[in-house]
C-alpha cells in the first residue's frame, strides 16, 4: 500500500493524463449516442417537407433539416410525392429505443 501511494505521488501527472483521456473518451461516446439516425417513412397524401420538419427537426432550424432531407434522398426539388419512401434525419438519445420513433410515425 505504501508503495502504491508513493508511486501515485511521484506520477500524479500520469493519473491526470489518464483522467483527461477518459473524460474525452466519455464525451465522444456520449456525443455518438445522440448523433443523427435515419428513419424511413412512406409519404402520405398531402405531406410536405415543411410539415415533416415541424414533426422531426427536433430543434434544428427547419430549412437546415429540409436541406438535409433533400441531400440525403438526392431530391432535385423540395417536392415530395405520396407513396415515396423518404429517409429522415432524427435524433435518438442514448438509452431510447429506435422502435419508439418508428411507432410514432405509424400512429400519425
Amino acid at each position: 500500500m505504501n508503495y502504491m501511494m508513493k508511486f501515485i505521488k511521484e506520477n500524479y501527472y500520469f493519473a491526470l493524463l489518464l483522467l483527461v483521456c477518459l473524460s474525452f473518451a466519455w464525451y465522444q461516446f456520449d456525443k455518438l449516442a445522440e448523433e443523427d439516425q435515419y428513419l424511413e417513412i412512406v409519404i402520405n397524401e398531402g405531406d410536405t417537407l415543411w410539415e415533416l420538419a415541424s414533426n422531426y427537426s427536433e430543434g434544428m432550424p427547419r430549412h437546415h433539416w429540409i436541406d438535409q432531407v433533400i441531400s440525403l434522398n438526392e431530391l432535385s426539388t423540395d417536392q415530395i410525392n405520396s407513396g415515396e419512401l423518404l429517409r429522415l434525419p432524427i435524433k435518438i438519445k442514448k438509452g431510447s429505443d429506435s422502435r419508439v420513433a418508428e411507432l410514432g410515425v405509424e400512429g400519425r
